[in-house]
């Protein structure tokens, strides 16, 4: 099986699209999360575009930080984000997880030939702010639906305990 990349472009100044080829999981989901907050909370971000065309999969962790930075940048009334020219399986995923209206979707071939200068890192030890960060995309994904949140209740209360360990 191929490896999962995410990957970083400009199309613009401001204008990014985050690029998944594979799997989006929570591996990159801290790093995603982190980089575009930052970006937002300095006004460098306009429009994130999503490309999920060569996306197999993505987890709730990686779909949670999707809505999150969608929430934020609603909050503070900068930016746009979109879903872009998503593959059948992230369709669906979305359907099922009750986000196909929340997430705005469009199909688009002027930026297909982005250039991506910057691949996204994948982080895998477990820091007190990138388990706070998966507990806000996942209480993000709960506010939904009913159905997400039984469907994340269980991870929710697993976050907290970890979260509980930090503070002791």
């Amino acid at each position: 099986m191929e490896s999962s990349k995410v990957y970083v472009g400009v199309v613009d100044r401001y204008v990014y699209v985050v690029k998944v080829i594979g799997r989006g999981t929570l591996e990159y989901s801290t790093e995603l999360f982190e980089t575009f907050s930052m970006k937002l909370d300095k006004n460098e971000l306009k429009a994130l575009y999503f490309d999920l065309s060569e996306a197999q999969y993505l987890d709730s962790s990686f779909i949670g930080v999707i809505v999150s930075l969608q929430k934020k940048m609603k909050k503070e009334k900068r930016g746009e984000l979109f879903i872009l020219n998503p593959s059948a399986k992230v369709i669906e995923i979305f359907g099922t997880m009750g986000l196909e209206d929340l997430l705005p979707m469009k199909v688009d071939d002027q930026l297909k030939n982005v250039e991506y200068t910057e691949e996204m890192a994948q982080r895998l030890e477990k820091t007190e702010e990138s388990i706070r960060i998966l507990l806000q995309s996942h209480q993000d994904l709960m506010e939904i639906n009913p159905q997400n949140r039984r469907r994340f209740r269980l991870v929710e209360e697993m976050l907290k305990k970890e979260l509980e360990r930090f503070e002791k």
